[in-house]
């Protein structure tokens, strides 16, 4: 009887002291957790503090960014204002406009030109990068043929190459129906003549630069092949970098900015593609490479683009604004020189004040009234984007067409939404002005330019016939791509639209004219070979819309109701104050 509170005793000791283990086990486990537990504090602590340094250093990432910018901006407008001016001067009294000019005075004047150009060059160089790598340099997609743009390129090099007793040679390798690709179409001729350039540029006398192009089902590849000196291999990459040249002094004995082919590598990646140069397999000399996707589409078709027609003379009254003397001189000679009246003003303030002197003029026949504006933005007092406001708001002067001239890309003119009629940037060439002037002053004088947008020739002609003996002018695309074409070569005022085209079809011409903010509100008349339903018409719509099904009516009755639409429109002009 003993032995059982013995038996008993003993099993609560050894419970006793199974507890005491396990709860030193759990007080050991409890201290490690808690210095884990402490060690992921001062881990997420470091953390937030080394987040709070680079969201600190982000923010000065992002001033200094600002900063550049307008910088950049600033620097741009300083030089790019007193280029335009020096440029007109000097394009006036080398064509001897002004006067004859002697033989070494024309030499001087070819000097300063030359340098002037350059300068140019530079300057657009460096915004270009700028606002490429800053998203701020949008592509305009289109189909493209690799092999034209080749020959283009090559087009444009050879009087540079013939100078430099170069021969340059066109291979294409690949197959007729693996030439076509999506791209900008400005963007990579630009790649291509920077390119040819610096091969031509680094060739010696009497060699060869070679053109070659390469395709397969997804991508086109092309490469420039020349004989020179070569790249050595620990600069193969740093030629794409800013102000980069192979040697020091590359850039007074061969020219350049030195940012050819960082503007080339920037264009490239931004079309998701590859740029690379390597040495030459057998003897001296550099293989500059290039690779795009071909994003290819179903059909691959050849699309010609249209070329615009020569400019005719002016007439009517010009009111040029810049608070630049010098520019306004020569805008003003220039304009003067092509048949165009004249009036000046150096600040918003004077363009308003002339503008509704003019219109009460023109009101009681005693003047003129002003066919166009020609406006800066930048200006002391009065901006030139307050001054349009002010123009607008008075309905004496709201129907005056506007021509933005500006350092300003046209590809920011959405900032105005669309309140001036025309932009040309600085420094701009006298055609280009020119040009641009003229397409304002025709949209002015009323609607009546018609685009119709037909694949069907035999369709074509029996609708442009009828529009040619009632006197309205008419243009003809067969091609998507002709349509686009034409539309960026100025707004017509009207689209005469079939659904289906040879490379693409109505829907897709539609979805590009409504991201056009010149475009977006153009009078359609869709005429289909099929009905149209309901859903497709929304699709549709864009200005005024009209559908029809060419089962259902004739060519003559579309032709009725377009010149209609084209009365409606012309008699459609702002009311004037009495």
């Amino acid at each position: 009887m003993t032995t059982l509170p013995s038996i008993v005793f003993g099993m609560l000791l050894l419970t006793v002291f199974l507890l005491g283990a396990h709860a030193l086990r759990l007080a050991g486990r409890a201290r490690k957790q808690q210095r884990s537990i402490g060690e992921l504090s001062d881990a997420l602590k470091r953390s937030q503090e080394y987040a709070e340094q680079q969201k600190h250093k982000l923010a000065q990432r992002s001033d200094m960014d600002v900063v550049k910018d307008e910088f950049i901006s600033t620097v741009s407008h300083e030089l790019r204002t007193p280029l335009t001016s020096i440029r007109g001067a000097l394009g006036l009294l080398s064509a001897g406009l002004l006067g004859n000019v002697d033989g070494k005075a024309q030499n001087l004047l070819r000097i300063a030109s030359s340098n002037t150009e350059r300068l140019i060059r530079l300057i657009n160089d460096i915004l270009d990068l700028e606002r490429m790598e800053s998203g701020r340099a949008p592509l305009k997609l289109r189909r493209c043929s690799i092999l034209d743009m080749a020959r283009e390129a090559v087009d444009t090099m050879t009087p540079m190459a013939d100078g430099a007793s170069i021969q340059l040679d066109l291979t294409c390798n690949a197959p007729r129906d693996s030439i076509y690709f999506d791209a900008d179409p400005d963007r990579i001729l630009q790649v291509l003549t920077n390119l040819l350039s610096n091969a031509i540029k680094f060739s010696p006398e009497d060699s060869k630069v070679s053109v070659q192009i390469d395709s397969d089902t997804n991508s086109v590849a092309l490469k420039v092949v020349d004989r020179g000196r070569g790249i050595p291999a620990d600069k193969l990459d740093a030629v794409f970098d800013r102000f980069q040249q192979v040697e020091s002094g590359d850039a007074s004995k061969k020219g350049g900015t030195g940012l050819g082919l960082a503007i080339c590598r920037s264009i490239i990646q931004q079309h998701g593609g590859a740029i690379w140069a390597q040495p030459n397999q057998s003897g001296p000399g550099t293989t500059l490479w290039m690779q795009l996707s071909r994003s290819a589409r179903a059909s691959d078709t050849a699309l010609p683009s249209l070329i615009a027609g020569p400019g005719e003379r002016g007439e009517g009254l010009i009111l040029v604004c810049d608070d630049d003397p010098g520019i306004r001189e020569v805008v003003a000679e220039q304009l003067r020189q092509h048949g165009y009246e004249i009036m000046e003003a150096s600040s918003g303030e004077e363009v308003i004040a002339i503008a509704r002197e003019q219109a009460a003029r023109a009101r009681d026949h005693s003047g003129l009234p002003i066919s166009a504006l020609l406006l800066d933005l930048y200006m002391p007092g009065l901006s030139g984007w307050e001054t349009l406001q002010r123009l607008k708001e008075s309905p004496a002067t709201a129907s005056i067409p506007v021509v933005v001239l500006s350092v300003i890309p046209a590809t920011e003119r959405a900032l105005l939404a669309g309140e001036a009629q025309g932009w040309v940037q600085k420094p701009f060439n006298e055609n280009l002005l020119l040009a641009e002037l003229g397409r304002v002053l025709r949209a002015k004088a009323g609607p009546g330019q018609i685009l119709l947008v037909e694949q069907d020739q035999s369709q074509a002609q029996a609708i442009l016939g009828g529009f040619e003996q009632a006197g309205i002018r008419i243009d003809h695309a067969a091609t998507l791509q002709q349509a686009v074409d034409r539309c960026l070569l100025g707004a017509p005022d009207l689209i005469i639209l079939d659904l289906t085209l040879p490379d693409g079809d109505g829907f897709s011409l539609v979805d590009w004219l409504r991201r056009q903010p010149a475009l977006r509100t153009m009078p359609l008349v869709v005429y289909s070979s099929r009905e149209v339903s309901e859903a497709e018409m929304q699709k549709l719509r864009l200005g005024p819309t009209q559908f029809f099904t060419k089962a259902k009516v004739r060519p003559s009755e579309v032709e009725e109701l377009v010149l209609g639409m084209v009365s409606r429109l012309r008699n459609a002009t702002p009311v004037a104050a009495a």
